[in-house]
C-alpha cells in the first residue's frame, strides 16, 4: 500500500531470472502484462543481486512506468520510494545487502 501503486490487482512473482537475456524478456513481459491488466507487478531478488535488477529494470522498463524501491520494510531504515522509470534513471542510489521488494506498474496512476 505504501507504494501508492494498485493494491487491488497485482501479481507477485518472486525471483526473475537469474540469465540477464531472460531477466530482460520476463521484465518486459511482465510490464506489458502490468499495462493491459492495469496490474502492479511485485517481485524479490537477494539482497547481493538487488543492484543488478534495479540497473537492468532502469534500462528496460518505458520511462513513463512507475517503478517502487522498497528496502528494509519494517525497520528503522526502512525506505520506500515510488517515482518513475525516467526519474530514477537521474538518481544514484545503492541498495545492495539490503531486503528489498520491486514494485511495477505501467500504465495510468493516480495518486
Amino acid at each position: 500500500m505504501s507504494s501508492g501503486l494498485n493494491g487491488n490487482n497485482f501479481s507477485f512473482n518472486g525471483y526473475l531470472p537469474i540469465d540477464k537475456n531472460d531477466r530482460s524478456k520476463k521484465i518486459k513481459k511482465l510490464e506489458i502484462e502490468s499495462k493491459n491488466n492495469n496490474q502492479s507487478q511485485i517481485f524479490i531478488e537477494t539482497p547481493y543481486r538487488n543492484q543488478v535488477l534495479f540497473e537492468e529494470l532502469k534500462k528496460n522498463l518505458n520511462n513513463n512506468t512507475f517503478l517502487c524501491v522498497a528496502t528494509s520494510l519494517g525497520s528503522t531504515n526502512q525506505k520506500i520510494k515510488t517515482i518513475q522509470i525516467k526519474d530514477w534513471k537521474s538518481k544514484k542510489i545503492t541498495i545492495e545487502k539490503e531486503p528489498t521488494i520491486f514494485i511495477f506498474h505501467s500504465g495510468l496512476i493516480i495518486f
